[in-house]
C-alpha cells in the first residue's frame, strides 16, 4: 500500500486515508511500533499532535482516531505517563467531528476507542456507558465494530467481576463471531469465554468451568496464532498461567508464564510483561516465596508507576501489600494497600478498591484497632455491593468475623488494666509473656507484693483469646473447707451451711482463665487437688460422687519462695514443677526504676480524675520518687500519690520536699519478720528526726526560726539546740546568724 502511493503519488490526503488504513491492520495485529511508523509522515510520537494541515475534515477525524488509539496501546505497552489521556483527547475530537458528519460508523468506532482507554484506567462505568450507546447506535447492523462492542461490553463486565453478565454477552453475540473471518476477532472472542469460565470456576468451585476454559483458551490460540498475532498468543500463556496457579499447578503456571514473559520481551511490551511478573508474584506467595514474590512486585510497581493504567497499579501494589505483610513489614504493607485502595477508588474501579480493604483487613488484622477495622470493612461493603464474585463475598463473610473478633478484644481491652513502664527490662517480661499467652500450660508468676503480678495474669488472659472469663482467687483469704468449696464448689446439703448448690471459682473460670493469688497459702491436701486439676482438667465438688471434666488455665502467683518451701515440705514438689512449666519472674520497681516515672504520671492522672483537683506535680519531683525504697513497689508509689493528692490544697505545685515529706510521714513494712531484723529505735528516730529537720531548714531557706516553726517547735532555740549536739551534720544547711550591730549609746 505505501509503495502504491508513492508509485501514483497520491494526494495528501488520499495518502493519510491509506495511511490510517494499513495502521488500522497493523495495530489489529497486535504490531502497535510498524502502525505509528506507517503514520510517521503525519505523527511521530506519543504525546506529539498530529500534522493535519490540508487534510478535510472527515480525513483529519480518521488521522485523529488511529492516532489516538495507537497512543493508548502503545502507552499501554511501554507505561507512558499520560498516554491514557493524550489518547482520550484525540479520540473525542475524532468522535465530534465524525458526529457533525453524520457518519455513524466512525463514531461508533471511536466510541469503542475512547471505551477502551477508560477501561484502561479502571474507569468501568464511563467504559460501559460509551459500549452501550455505541450498540444502540448500530441497532440490528451486523459489522465489525457491532463485534468490537460486544466483545469489549463482555471485557467490562468481567473486570467487574459480573461474570454471569460477560458470559451472556458473548453468548448472545456468539453467532455474529461465528460468521467471522478475522482470526484476531475470533481468538479475542475464545480468550474472553476463557477468562470468564476460569473466573467463574475459581468462584463457584465447578471443575466443568476450569476444563471449558481450557478449551477456550486452545481455540483463542490457534485463531491468534493463524492471525500472526504473537501479543494476544503471549496473553493467553499468562492467562493460562493464572489458571494452573488457581489449580494449584505451580510448575505448569510456571511453564506457561516462561513463554509470556519470554513473547512480550520480545515485542518490547513492558506494561504486558509487568502483568506476568504480578502473575508470577502470586504463584510465588501461594508456594511461600515471599522474598522472591516482593522483589519481583518492587519492579513490577516502579513499571507499572510509569503508565496511566490505575487498576493494574493498584492490583499490583494489593499483592505487593500482601507479599510485606506476610514478610512481617508492616508499616510498609499498610501503606501498599492503602495507596491500591485510593489509586482504585480514583480510577472508579470499585472492585480493586474493595480487594484492597479485605486484605488489609486479612493480612493485618492484628495491627489495626477495631475502629479501623470497622470503617474499612463498612468502605469495602459498599464498593463490592456490587460485586457477583462469589469468592468475594465469602471474603467478606470472612473479614466480617475479624471485625467481630476484634471488637470483642476491644470491649475486653477497654477494661482491662495497663502495664505502665519504659525500661526495656519491663519492655522484655511483657514479650515474655506475649509469647506464653499463646500456650495453654499452667504458669507461675513470682514478685514482691505490688510489683503487678495480677495485672500481669490478666493481660496473659488477654492476649490468650480465651472466650471465657477471668476469675481471680486470693488463696490466703480462706480456711480449708471454705476454700474447697469457694475453689471447686459444692452441692446442697453436701455441709452444714450449704443451703444451695454452688457452682465455684473453677466453673465459672470454664474456657477461660482461673487466677490463684497467694499459692504458697495453700494447704498440702488442696495443693493435690489443684495438681489434679492443672494435669487432668478435673474438679470434684463438694457432696458429688464423680469428677467433672473442665477447661480452662491456671495461672498462679506468689511472693514466697516456693522453691524453699519445697525443700522443708511445705509445698508439693510435683505440683511445683508442674507450675514451673512457665516461669515467669516480675522484678522490683527498685531493679527498673526506668518504670517509676511514667507510673507515676499514670497513678497522677487518675487520682486527678478522682479528686477533680488540679494539683501538679514538678518533673523534680516525679524524679524524686525513683530515689525512694518503695518497698511495696507500684501499690507503695500508688498510696504515697493518693495521700500527697488528698493532703495537698486545689492548685498546688508539689514539690521534691513534698513527696519526700510524705514519704517520711508513712510506715512502710512489707513483711513482719524482715521488718525488725537489725532494728533500733534510737537510730530509727535519728534519722527520721534528721532527715525532717534538713527538710524544714530547705523549705526555709536555711532560716533556723522559720524551720523551727515548719516542725512544730515554740522557741527556735530548741531547733538550734538540736542542730549543735544531735544533728552536727545538718550545721551548713543553716543560714548564718547574722553578727550583730553595736549599740552607739555609750554604757555608764
Amino acid at each position: 500500500m505505501l509503495q502504491q502511493m508513492e508509485s501514483i503519488n497520491a494526494a495528501p490526503a488520499e495518502q493519510a486515508r491509506l495511511r490510517c488504513r494499513l495502521a488500522s491492520e497493523l495495530e489489529e495485529a497486535g504490531k502497535y511500533e510498524a502502525a505509528r511508523s506507517c503514520l510517521s509522515p503525519l505523527w511521530q510520537r506519543v504525546g506529539e499532535r498530529p500534522e493535519l494541515e490540508g487534510l478535510d475534515e472527515a480525513t483529519a477525524a480518521e488521522v485523529l482516531l488511529r492516532v489516538g488509539a495507537l497512543s493508548g496501546w502503545l502507552g499501554s505497552a511501554r507505561q507512558l505517563e499520560g498516554a491514557q489521556a493524550v489518547a482520550k483527547d484525540l479520540i473525542s475530537e475524532s468522535l465530534s467531528i465524525f458526529e457533525s458528519l453524520g457518519n455513524t460508523e466512525k463514531a461508533v468506532e471511536a466510541r469503542i476507542d475512547l471505551a477502551i482507554c477508560y477501561w484502561r484506567e479502571g474507569a468501568l462505568d464511563e467504559a460501559r456507558v460509551l459500549l452501550r450507546d455505541a450498540l444502540s447506535r448500530l441497532g440490528s447492523q451486523e459489522s465489525v465494530q457491532k463485534a468490537r462492542a460486544f466483545l469489549n461490553s463482555a471485557v467490562v463486565e468481567g473486570s467487574a467481576t459480573r461474570y454471569h453478565e460477560a458470559l451472556q454477552i458473548l453468548s448472545g453475540a456468539a453467532p455474529l463471531f461465528d460468521a467471522s473471518t478475522n482470526h484476531t476477532l475470533k481468538g479475542k472472542f475464545h480468550n474472553e469465554l476463557a477468562l470468564n469460565y476460569k473466573n467463574l470456576g475459581a468462584a463457584e468451585r465447578r471443575r466443568d468451568y476450569t476444563d471449558r476454559a481450557l478449551i477456550e483458551y486452545a481455540a483463542a490460540s490457534f485463531h491468534f496464532e493463524q492471525a500472526g498475532h504473537m501479543r494476544y498468543c503471549a496473553r493467553v500463556e499468562n492467562n493460562l498461567g493464572f489458571l494452573f496457579f488457581i489449580l494449584g499447578q505451580y510448575e505448569e503456571a510456571h511453564a506457561h508464564l516462561d513463554r509470556s514473559r519470554e513473547l512480550f520481551s520480545n515485542l518490547r511490551d513492558e506494561g504486558s510483561a509487568a502483568q506476568v511478573d504480578e502473575t508470577r508474584a502470586r504463584v510465588l506467595l501461594a508456594q511461600g516465596r515471599n522474598f522472591e514474590a516482593e522483589r519481583m512486585l518492587r519492579a513490577v510497581i516502579r513499571t507499572l508507576e510509569k503508565g496511566g493504567e490505575q487498576s493494574l497499579l493498584a492490583e499490583a501494589l494489593t499483592t505487593e501489600g500482601k507479599a510485606l505483610a506476610r514478610l512481617g513489614r508492616t508499616q510498609p504493607a499498610r501503606a501498599a494497600l492503602e495507596r491500591a485502595l485510593e489509586l482504585a477508588y480514583s480510577a472508579g474501579d470499585s472492585e480493586r478498591a474493595g480487594q484492597a480493604a479485605l486484605t488489609l483487613i486479612e493480612e493485618l488484622s492484628e495491627h489495626l484497632n477495631f475502629d479501623a477495622l470497622r470503617a474499612l470493612y463498612e468502605r469495602a461493603d459498599e464498593l463490592l455491593a456490587r460485586s457477583e464474585h462469589t469468592e468475594t463475598l465469602v471474603q467478606l463473610r470472612s473479614c466480617a468475623r475479624v471485625v467481630f473478633a476484634a471488637r470483642r478484644r476491644a470491649e475486653s481491652s477497654a477494661n482491662a488494666p495497663r502495664f505502665v513502664y519504659q525500661s526495656e527490662r519491663t519492655a522484655e517480661l511483657l514479650r515474655e509473656a506475649r509469647a506464653v499467652a499463646a500456650t495453654d500450660g499452667a504458669v507461675l508468676i513470682t514478685g514482691e507484693t505490688g510489683t503487678g503480678k495480677e495485672i500481669l495474669a490478666r493481660l496473659i488472659h488477654l492476649w490468650s483469646g480465651r472466650e471465657g472469663d477471668f476469675i481471680s482467687v486470693n488463696c490466703a483469704a480462706f480456711t480449708d473447707t471454705l476454700f474447697e468449696s469457694q475453689l471447686f464448689g459444692h452441692k446442697k446439703g453436701s455441709f452444714t451451711d450449704a443451703k444451695e448448690d454452688y457452682p465455684g471459682a473453677a466453673r465459672a473460670a470454664a474456657g477461660g482463665t482461673l487466677f490463684l493469688d497467694e499459692i504458697g497459702e495453700l494447704s498440702l491436701s488442696h495443693q493435690g487437688k489443684l495438681l489434679r486439676l492443672i494435669e487432668h482438667g478435673e474438679i470434684h465438688s463438694l457432696g458429688t460422687f464423680m469428677p467433672e471434666k473442665i477447661d480452662l488455665r491456671v495461672i498462679a502467683a506468689t511472693n514466697s519462695n516456693l522453691r524453699e518451701m519445697v525443700s522443708t515440705g511445705r509445698f508439693r514438689q510435683d505440683l511445683f514443677y508442674r507450675l514451673e512449666t512457665f516461669f515467669i519472674e516480675v522484678p522490683p520497681l527498685r531493679e527498673r526504676p526506668e518504670d517509676i516515672p511514667p507510673l507515676a504520671r499514670h497513678f497522677i492522672e487518675a487520682a486527678r480524675s478522682r479528686y477533680t483537683k488540679q494539683v501538679v506535680f514538678t518533673d523534680e519531683a516525679i524524679e524524686a520518687m525513683r530515689q525512694l525504697p518503695l518497698r511495696g513497689n507500684a501499690r507503695e508509689l500508688h498510696s504515697l500519690i493518693e495521700r500527697t493528692m488528698l493532703t495537698a490544697a486545689d492548685g498546688t505545685l508539689i514539690t521534691v520536699e513534698m513527696v519526700e515529706t510524705v514519704a517520711l510521714r508513712r510506715t512502710q513494712p512489707t513483711s513482719l519478720a524482715a521488718c525488725w531484723d537489725g532494728f533500733s529505735l534510737k537510730r530509727e528516730v535519728h534519722r527520721y528526726e534528721e532527715r525532717f529537720i534538713e527538710l524544714a531548714l530547705r523549705e526555709a531557706g536555711g532560716m533556723v526560726t522559720r524551720a523551727a516553726r515548719l516542725l512544730g517547735f515554740r522557741h527556735h532555740e530548741s531547733l538550734s539546740s538540736l542542730l549543735k549536739t544531735k544533728h552536727q551534720k545538718l550545721q551548713p544547711s543553716r543560714m548564718p546568724a547574722a553578727a550583730r550591730k553595736r549599740s552607739i549609746i555609750s554604757k555608764r
